[in-house]
């Protein structure tokens, strides 16, 4: 097991639009070089692997960045986006980042079906132990059965442990539950949880060893700006997203 540096203080509460309608936090900019550091780290130590392949490509560079977008679907500007959208064709096979713990398979309203990962052997000195999600699925191809849901249940979600390898297809790409327009994709979102409920966001990119690039919707502040930003790139955006009419 790792022991990273503490976190809570390096973290501010998520900005933009929907910012106090959660208790994410995401890592403060004022502390860059920390959480340089903090991905080095983790990169160093544990050998993450995307979830499909050639992924850095197939990010949406218009949306689908950690930080700051237009969201397409609401409508809003400065919206903070906390995972990574990366495209791909439908029921492509998705992989975790890691070796990790299945915690839950389903569905959701808001993420489609996904699957939830936790990773033990990541853990912070001030009690946070890293998670990933996978969200957006086709469908699932990892669950718990009847009879270990029904130990989950009586176990406070401690048993059964059921192992996932970072070779294992978790799912297939899809486009369910509030995704953007008629497109296929995943959204990665890896955080940081501690027993009294506090949730860090991190960005998957910079874990996986990506360079961060900052949303090109990120400076639209109307409706009207991005109803022209659509058609003046309108060719390049479709080949992430095929908007809804």
């Amino acid at each position: 097991m790792i022991f990273l540096p503490a976190i809570k203080d390096m973290a501010k509460q998520r900005p933009g639009t929907d910012a106090g309608k959660d208790k994410h936090l995401v890592p403060d900019e004022e502390y860059n070089e920390f959480w340089e550091a903090f991905y080095l780290t983790l990169r160093t130590h544990f050998n993450f692997s995307a979830p499909v392949s050639d992924f850095v490509q197939k990010i949406n560079p218009y949306f689908g960045n950690f930080g700051l977008r237009f969201h397409p679907v609401k409508l809003e500007p400065n919206y903070f986006h906390l995972g990574l959208d990366i495209s791909d064709k439908s029921k492509t096979p998705i992989k975790p980042i890691l070796d990790g713990v299945l915690e839950y398979s389903g569905f959701g309203h808001v993420n489609g079906h996904y699957v939830f990962l936790s990773h033990p052997e990541i853990v912070t000195e001030d009690g946070f132990k890293m998670y990933s999600i996978y969200m957006h699925l086709k469908q699932p191809s990892v669950k718990f059965n009847s009879y270990q849901k029904m130990l989950r249940q009586i176990s406070f979600n401690h048993y059964p442990i059921i192992p996932i390898k970072k070779e294992t297809e978790i799912g297939l790409m899809g486009s369910t539950g509030i995704s953007e327009g008629l497109h296929v994709h995943l959204h990665l979102q890896i955080e940081f949880r501690n027993e009294k409920g506090q949730i860090i966001v991190v960005d998957p990119a910079r874990i996986l060893g990506c360079e961060n690039c900052v949303n090109l919707s990120a400076k639209i502040k109307s409706i009207e700006e991005f109803e022209k930003f659509k058609t003046e790139n309108e060719p390049d955006i479709k080949k992430h997203y095929n908007f809804k009419k």
